[in-house]
């Protein structure tokens, strides 16, 4: 009797270990892809949280000095793309007698606004100072005890196709409030 010898394939062919590795390649891509999606909605998310907190921050300050915000809508009203406004540095509070309304709003904006850039010098001698949302921009506006709080800022939007990589996102946060005695 004669003999026959089967030929059956055993093992995997190349073609095959390339199609796996293709397959797994797009599915780690997609992965990544979701993975830098959830840092950039993250890091959104942080800058929201910080505006806010920002924004109630001198909302507070202006409350507790009411009397003194209700008598002129310029008392309170700032805008922190320039530091040609800012009231000058008072050192009030540390004081034996405390702060005047009006020394305690100049206290009240000169330090909500270094939330926003470096006006206390604390980046001179060598530190690293940021602010809490880099480039913000923040503004306090009032009309008969109606103040209207602004901050506005810009984020790196990855999710652009085209040539660039990312895009510029403008952002922004209101908080509208009334002030009353």
């Amino acid at each position: 009797m004669p003999l026959m010898i089967k030929k059956y394939s055993s093992g995997v062919s190349l073609i095959e270990v390339l199609v796996s590795l293709v397959l797994v390649s797009i599915v780690l891509l997609g992965i990544a892809a979701l993975s830098i999606s959830g840092l950039s909605e993250n890091q959104s998310a942080y800058y929201r949280s910080q505006a806010n907190l920002i924004a109630y921050d001198i909302a507070a300050r202006i409350r507790l000095n009411a009397s003194y915000a209700l008598d002129d809508d310029d008392n309170y009203a700032v805008d922190t793309s320039s530091s040609a406004n800012l009231p000058s540095a008072v050192n009030c509070i540390s004081s034996v007698s405390g702060c005047n309304d009006a020394d305690q709003a100049a206290q009240d904006i000169r330090e909500w606004t270094e939330h926003f850039r470096d006006i206390a010098g604390i980046g001179v001698d060598g530190a690293s100072y940021q602010s809490l949302i880099p480039a913000a921009v923040g503004v306090v506006t009032a009309n008969n005890g109606l103040y209207q709080v602004t901050i506005s800022w810009q984020e790196n939007d990855w999710n652009v196709s085209g040539e660039n990589t990312r895009g510029v996102e403008s952002h922004q946060m209101e908080l509208n409030f009334r002030v009353t005695e």
